[in-house]
């Protein structure tokens, strides 16, 4: 959780999608993409996952059904530095907030980036590295508004006789992004939810909302299951990441683990 470095795959989207935003606030919701199921630039091509083509997509669309195709494309037109800025206020490179050993999730994008690594980055591939941790904590600062909290391990410490020594508490690490971002991309992870590629959530007595990846990591095309998100899905309670190693779809296997934790936690709660 906190030293396995992975690449990201379509997790990242979440970050590509925020820049996006950022450097399109008027007018992101008006992009549209034809998705023939690749996408070429330069000699640089982008497939999407197992060659699916999915048509006339729209922001939002692009994002629910994870379309490799639109989001290298969206990539392909974003300012390098003010990505790579981003990036580093959303802590890749930089320390975290943890007690505990881990190692710095990494990127490489610069003005001097290839077209080949800019689409590979924009799709959470290339030399994209993550620790599960850090992106549950992203993922808990978008359902928290945009503030990160510091993660801890220890509620409290109690002697023998139940009496409690030391207690500890939420603490804020600072505001990671702005609640006008926080709400624009917990709509785009509902969508995943309601109409995307983590449907398998859907139609339980709790609402959920997230992002999955399929992250491959060899030549052969193998690739790591990832889900990350929250539920209820309007006033968040419990994230969750969960990466799967070696098994496929994040859809198919990553999800379903997701929504037997949300049980669990919800059937507990009743």
């Amino acid at each position: 959780v906190t030293q396995g470095l992975y690449p990201p795959g379509s997790t990242f989207k979440v970050i590509t999608a925020l820049e996006y935003i950022r450097e399109n606030p008027d007018t992101y919701n008006q992009y549209s993409f034809q998705c023939s199921g690749s996408f070429t630039a330069n000699g640089s091509r982008i497939n999407c996952y197992h060659g699916s083509s999915h048509g006339q997509v729209d922001f939002e669309r692009s994002f629910a059904k994870s379309c490799n195709s639109s989001f290298a494309n969206i990539g392909m037109g974003l300012d390098r530095e003010l990505f790579r800025e981003t990036l580093e206020e959303l802590l890749f490179d930089q320390p975290l907030p943890l007690t505990l050993s881990y190692n710095k999730s990494n990127i490489t994008i610069s003005d001097s980036s290839t077209t080949d690594e800019m689409m590979q980055t924009s799709i959470g591939q290339g030399k994209t590295q993550i620790t599960p941790i850090h992106l549950n904590m992203i993922t808990s600062a978008i359902a928290n508004g945009g503030e990160l909290m510091k993660p801890y391990v220890i509620d409290r410490v109690e002697n023998d006789a139940g009496k409690v020594i030391k207690s500890f508490s939420p603490d804020s690490y600072g505001q990671l992004i702005s609640p006008e971002e926080s709400a624009v991309l917990k709509e785009l992870m509902t969508a995943v939810v309601e109409g995307g590629t983590a449907r398998k959530l859907s139609g339980q007595s709790y609402s959920a909302a997230g992002k999955t990846g399929s992250a491959e990591y060899n030549d052969q095309g193998d690739s790591h299951a990832w889900f990350t998100g929250y539920a209820p899905a309007e006033e968040p309670e419990v994230c969750v990441t969960i990466i799967v190693e070696g098994a496929g779809s994040g859809g198919d296997y990553a999800v379903p683990i997701a929504r037997r934790i949300f049980d669990a936690y919800f059937n507990e709660k009743k």
